[in-house]
């Protein structure tokens, strides 16, 4: 589950980015001067809003990709509202930027009607954030704020999204972000002057079409529910977390990002019927299981050691392929023992 986040950064100046990419209007009447930037690393899909005598028109989506800025149809005066969504593209889920007021949206394009409440429309809602109506230009950024840095961000973002290395997203291309996009380039076999907006699209679904690859799938061919937690190195230490609820023939993905070199770990539970009932637990495969902090509930952990002195308890993990960027788990009954008294219950 991705966290929501909201950083919006207002100005009166009508003037566009100077990122390098062109601005895109989107149907915006001659009286309309709201533009909308985006200043992160993230292709974003914006959905927008505006009250007018108490009813919402909603419509979306506009796809905006880093460094470039669009103008938005809205009555003068009229009440605004802007929501926006990180690009699948992205490695590690969805980012949101909202609000608390809910309009009318659907995950495809959409345009509500200011007369018919969203259900009779067969529309769903998203939490938009209010704008101020008097506000010219309306930036999404994000904590790093790459402002005119953000085509280069956003490329160096989608480049490692894609497989190529680009070292790190920081807004400044170096001699390695060059390479893997020339790398990626000829890969593709586009030309080197291609738009910035060609490039962008060409890496957007070469991502898209990586992400089957990244991560850990797991799914569960029992006829009880499972419960997930992951392990993986993180920086210098460890991060545990849990839990995955996976119903039967189903399958989740707790984690998002390549997994490669990341020495990955999971442990599960299979959910006995019964209130006295003791769950499952998922079998060791090593002689010497590595050993993992987890909860009884929802848990997040940055360490593996003095887990009882910290308010866990420990469990066997077992280590996943670290050699590849992905990797999908098959688990059923005959993966899971009975578990110790004591054991785990969420």
């Amino acid at each position: 589950m991705a966290p929501a986040h909201l950083f919006i950064k207002f100005g009166l100046a009508a003037t566009l980015l100077t990122a390098g990419i062109s601005a895109q209007a989107q149907d915006a009447s001659p009286d309309s001067g709201w533009q909308v930037c985006n200043e992160t690393s993230f292709i974003l899909h914006t959905a927008s809003a505006y009250t007018v005598a108490g009813k919402s028109t909603s419509s979306g989506w506009l796809t905006l990709f880093s460094g470039e800025c669009s103008k938005i149809d809205a009555p003068i005066g009229a009440a605004r509202f802007l929501y926006a969504e990180s690009s699948s593209a992205h490695q590690g889920g969805i980012r949101e930027w909202k609000g608390s007021v809910t309009h009318c949206a659907l995950s495809t394009d959409f345009k509500s009607d200011p007369e018919l409440p969203c259900d009779l429309q067969n529309l769903e809602t998203r939490a938009f954030f209010a704008v101020d109506p008097a506000e010219q230009r309306t930036s999404l950024v994000e904590p790093s704020d790459y402002g005119a840095k953000a085509e280069a961000a956003g490329t160096q973002r989608l480049l490692m999204d894609a497989g190529y290395s680009a070292s790190k997203v920081d807004g400044n291309p170096g001699r390695q972000t060059n390479r893997a996009l020339s790398k990626f380039l000829k890969d593709k076999k586009m030309d080197g002057s291609a738009t910035s907006r060609d490039k962008f699209m060409a890496l957007e679904e070469t991502a898209i079409a990586r992400q089957n690859d990244v991560g850990v799938v797991v799914c569960n061919g029992a006829d009880m529910r499972m419960w997930t937690a992951i392990a993986h190195r993180e920086n210098a230490g460890w991060e545990t977390r849990g839990w995955w609820p996976i119903e039967p023939n189903s399958c989740a993905r707790p984690h998002t990002t390549t997994i490669k070199n990341l020495d990955p770990h999971i442990f599960a539970l299979l959910e006995a019927e019964g209130d006295d009932a003791t769950d499952l637990i998922l079998k060791s495969e090593s002689a010497v299981p590595a050993q993992f902090c987890i909860a009884e509930s929802r848990f997040a952990t940055l360490e593996r050691e003095n887990c009882a002195d910290r308010g866990y308890r420990p469990a066997s993990f077992r280590p996943l392929d670290k050699s590849k960027d992905g990797v999908q788990v098959n688990l059923n009954a005959d993966d899971f023992v009975e578990n110790k008294p004591g054991g785990l219950r969420r």
